[in-house]
């Protein structure tokens, strides 16, 4: 196991990318609301037209749009929706209007793993998990603490690993081995990561 902090990674590389949510529920909440309050200028939310939720992000300064066209806007695409929509949600929306090196971020890989998502061969994909729910993601980010997260990236076009860089959501404290190794079958080894600004650059 190795263990990254801040001083590992160039926050900044992060800090020009245009990032989309998908989902603003427990976890969608806290990774839009923390990338933003680090810096990251060009943050928006995805979400279905007539979403409950879309008050919710916006009465947080957070701009609303639809998948398809978060999907079209991004250079990052954080697919935070519950597990049993994010198939039809990628089939829909995703797929079709993603660009080209696009990265694609799941923070569970149950839907990858089991083949109900099958990314574009030109999209770079990878995991961040932060280990706890959302609302304790958001508020131990607040209080300058945070919670373990880990990383792992499944496939990336390139020979070598994407220069994405997403910083999680409020990780902190030691990371006791979780059992990732099995969320996505054909990636490389897990890597854990943990602080109040944590980073992966994979």
């Amino acid at each position: 196991m190795r263990v990254y902090y801040d001083r590992d990674a160039d926050v900044n590389l992060i800090k020009g990318k245009k990032v989309a949510v998908v989902g603003y529920g427990s976890q969608g909440h806290a990774h839009a609301n923390n990338l933003r309050d680090s810096g990251v200028k060009e943050v928006r939310v995805a979400l279905r037209a007539g979403s409950a939720s879309a008050k919710k992000a916006t009465d947080a300064d957070l701009q609303v749009m639809t998948a398809d066209e978060a999907a079209k806007w991004a250079d990052l695409v954080m697919l935070l929706a519950p597990d049993e929509l994010q198939a039809q949600i990628y089939r829909d929306s995703l797929e079709p209007n993603l660009r080209q090196g696009t990265a694609l971020v799941f923070a569970h890989g149950l839907n990858v793993h089991f083949n109900l998502i099958e990314p574009r061969a030109d999209l770079d994909v990878f995991m961040i998990a932060p280990k706890g729910p959302g609302h304790l993601v958001r508020s131990e980010y607040k209080r300058g603490a945070g919670c373990p997260a880990c990383w792992r990236y499944t496939r990336t076009p390139a020979a070598t690993p994407p220069r994405s860089l997403y910083p999680t959501p409020a990780p902190s404290v030691a990371a006791a081995p979780a059992p990732s190794r099995r969320l996505f079958a054909k990636s490389a080894k897990p890597i854990f990561s943990e602080n109040k600004l944590s980073c992966a650059v994979v």
